[in-house]
């Protein structure tokens, strides 16, 4: 806010203030961080107000910004900001906040072809800015290392959680080794499996030894573990 001074005789008086256009955008700015439903980590934004610098006269001014409707917005939002003076509207002023939101992103290094095997190094975590809520992304590399590409993928490309397939640790009819603890005490058995399963899946298996169908929980592709 700006003192505009005026002169009579030797007398210095304050005639108007101004309310300046940089600091109605940082108005708008503080109440869109403050109102708006996303992470303020993630949360890019910028405010403007296209008026000019308001003049007012003296006396105390306060700023009440207002955003009607949903608080988890993204691209150009617009909202308004009524200037008041003891309880009065003295202006009503339209800005519009630019929101960008910040995702973490997977893409590969190099281009890779359908049904290959993503692996750490096939891949790198990026940050990806949009005005645009993005679905389908993916974040976790536990999400993408073990799963086979059901599309070509060219380097640098976003991967979606639709271009990948999980692939079971453990398929129908594999040999595998039947885990039982308790306590100390440990028993194994020959195994196999009778459906797929992805690691800590609960799975049916057949005790090779028994030949009764039992439950166990898939540790990696050659362990299944049973509770007794």
């Amino acid at each position: 806010m700006v003192l505009l001074l005026g002169l009579i005789g030797n007398t210095v008086w304050a005639a108007r203030q101004m309310l300046k256009v940089e600091d109605i955008e940082k108005i708008g700015r503080d109440y869109m961080l403050d109102t708006l439903e996303w992470n303020k980590d993630r949360l890019g934004m910028k405010i403007t107000y296209e008026g000019n610098h308001i003049l007012l006269p003296q006396g105390n001014v306060t700023v009440d910004c207002k955003l009607p409707g949903r608080k988890k917005r993204i691209g150009r939002v617009y909202f308004m900001c009524m200037v008041r003076m003891s309880g009065e509207t003295r202006k009503r002023l339209r800005l519009y906040a630019d929101v960008k939101i910040t995702y973490d992103v997977y893409r590969p290094i190099r281009s890779l072809k359908m049904g290959h095997v993503l692996q750490p190094g096939d891949v790198e975590l990026t940050q990806l800015k949009s005005d645009q809520v993005l679905r389908n992304i993916i974040s976790d590399e536990t999400d993408i290392v073990g799963h086979r590409l059901i599309r070509n993928l060219e380097e640098g490309e976003t991967i979606l959680t639709h271009m990948v397939k999980k692939i079971p640790l453990v398929k129908n009819g594999d040999r595998i080794l039947i885990i039982a603890n308790k306590g100390s005490l440990r028993v194994t058995a020959p195994g196999v499996m009778r459906q797929n399963g992805f690691k800590n899946d609960t799975v049916r298996v057949e005790n090779l030894q028994s030949r009764k169908i039992i439950l166990g929980t898939v540790i990696d592709s050659r362990t299944i573990e049973i509770n007794f």
